[in-house]
């Protein structure tokens, strides 16, 4: 559920170039199997999508061959001109679209396509809903090997308003003629997309996006070319803006940058920090705070939420409190149980279950997400949880080695999923339930795969969704331990093998 630790990472898809393995398969005499690709690049071919795979492309077959086509629906025909060819799969665009499937509506943004923030814009909402269930049953049952796959997976929680909804933007910009361009980077790439719309970024923010971009070049005149990103934040609580300008060079005229942006409404906090890379991250080693409050609030689920620059905090708030009932629901937490929360970030659930449990202790790798923790415990004055910092394939090995047990496990880990010492630590703990969020299906299903080896069986998945208009999912499950533990499978007994993000 980590959104901000990479935006992307491409999982193993539905319809993927494995689906094409054997097609067209020759052997030279006394050579290896070679295959023979029926498409090249720069044909343009005429095909129908058969389905979507778990980016939201149309997977459209030609002669057995698996092609990808971005913006294609189930059902629809068109001409592609083939870009990428590889070995097991093919890559093309959309040169004519001959037919429309019932459930494609027109996208609003005009970027749409050119953008790569967005990949289902063109597919009706409640399609969209069905298709991200749908995304976690299949890797359930390809990689979990779950047979009841279909039963475990209720349908996706989606939102009456499925735009506007983002609390927090990184907008790239370009310092160009004496003004300043905004965009989005396109798909796979670092080329920016201008556009001064974005569907995703409530109304607020956008005006305040507008009134950065034109007063920093009037402020700073060439010094504006420093700026490589805008970072906004907003409260959804209080509609209270942050603004980060994320630079080349500390060479910088902040005092002129401040007096510029102080005036725009909303805006009660501004800050800096500096990343020279031309490319890459887009945050530097730290972020500092030049004017204003130091934080923004939030209120979830009866807490106030401190969101320093640098805070991890789901980008929809709506939804995240939908995700974090549920993950509560699933923990059942009474004032008897001991619980853990593992990859706790800013201390968001961790800290709603303290209200619940008699205990909780939250681990997380990165320092400032620790301390914001534990300021937010306090500012909610909760004195039964406590924050441990260090990689948690690390510290829960070694509670678990100390003695330290837990009744219930929350586990929410980045894109990679769970590392196979940290499935080992919590099947040695023996919690009754372990409480799984989730932000990439196919490391789920993975890992669903191994707690169910170790013990544990999936009693419910419940995904959410926190991305609408995106190929994002998000999903919620419980397991519940097993009276006898299963045989562990040999990727959590091998203790030398190690998945890294």
């Amino acid at each position: 559920m980590r959104d901000g630790r990479g935006r992307r990472g491409r999982g193993p898809v539905s319809g993927s170039p494995a689906a094409a393995a054997g097609h067209g398969e020759r052997r030279e005499p006394g050579g290896p199997v070679q295959l023979v690709r029926p498409v090249h690049t720069g044909d343009v071919r005429a095909v129908k999508a058969v389905r979507l795979n778990d980016d939201g492309e149309g997977v459209a077959p030609v002669d057995g061959f698996t092609v990808f086509v971005p913006g294609l629906l189930p059902g629809e025909r068109a001409d592609v001109n083939v870009t990428e060819v590889h070995a097991r799969f093919a890559r093309a665009q959309i040169v004519r679209r001959h037919t429309s499937a019932p459930d494609r509506v027109p996208p609003p943004c005009t970027a749409f396509g050119a953008c790569g923030g967005c990949q289902l814009q063109h597919l009706a909402y409640d399609q969209q809903l069905v298709w991200k269930r749908e995304v976690v049953r299949s890797a359930l049952a390809r990689i979990a090997k779950l047979p009841d796959a279909d039963a475990l997976v209720r349908p996706t929680l989606g939102m009456e308003r499925p735009w506007r909804y983002r609390n927090h933007v990184q907008v790239p910009v370009q310092y160009e003629a004496g003004r300043m361009v905004a965009g989005f980077f396109a798909p796979g790439g670092r080329q920016v997309v201008p556009t001064e719309v974005c569907h995703l970024m409530p109304e607020a923010m956008e005006a305040t996006l507008r009134q950065v971009l034109e007063r920093l070049p009037e402020a700073l005149g060439d010094q504006a070319r420093l700026a490589h990103h805008l970072i906004l934040r907003r409260s959804h609580t209080t509609g209270e803006q942050m603004v980060v300008l994320a630079l080349h060079s500390a060479a910088f005229d902040r005092d002129a940058a401040i007096a510029a942006i102080r005036t725009l409404p909303h805006v009660v906090s501004i800050a800096g920090t500096v990343q020279p890379q031309a490319q890459g991250p887009v945050w530097g080693p730290t972020a500092e705070v030049w004017w204003g409050r130091r934080y923004l609030t939030e209120r979830l689920g009866g807490l106030e939420f401190l969101i320093s620059p640098r805070s991890f905090f789901q980008v929809n708030t709506a939804q995240a409190d939908r995700l974090y009932q549920v993950a509560l629901s699933y923990a059942d937490a009474n004032p008897r149980t001991d619980a853990l929360d593992a990859y706790c970030g800013t201390g968001t659930i961790a800290l709603l279950l303290a209200r619940r449990a008699r205990r909780v202790t939250g681990l997380e790798s990165a320092a400032a997400a620790v301390r914001d923790a534990v300021e937010n415990a306090s500012h909610n004055g909760l004195d039964n949880a406590e924050f441990l910092l260090g990689r948690v394939e690390e510290r829960l090995p070694e509670l678990v080695a100390s003695g330290r047990r837990f009744d219930v496990v929350v586990l929410d880990p980045p894109r990679a999923g769970c590392d196979p010492a940290v499935l080992r630590a919590v099947a040695a703990a023996a919690p009754q339930r372990v409480v799984y969020v989730s932000c990439n299906p196919a490391t789920f299903a993975r890992d669903a795969r191994r707690l169910a080896d170790a013990g544990y069986r999936l009693a419910v998945v419940q995904p959410v969704d926190m991305f609408p208009q995106t190929s994002h999912v998000e999903c919620c499950s419980l397991f519940i331990r097993s009276t006898v533990a299963k045989k562990q499978s040999p990727a959590i007994q091998n203790k030398h093998l190690i998945q890294r993000e």
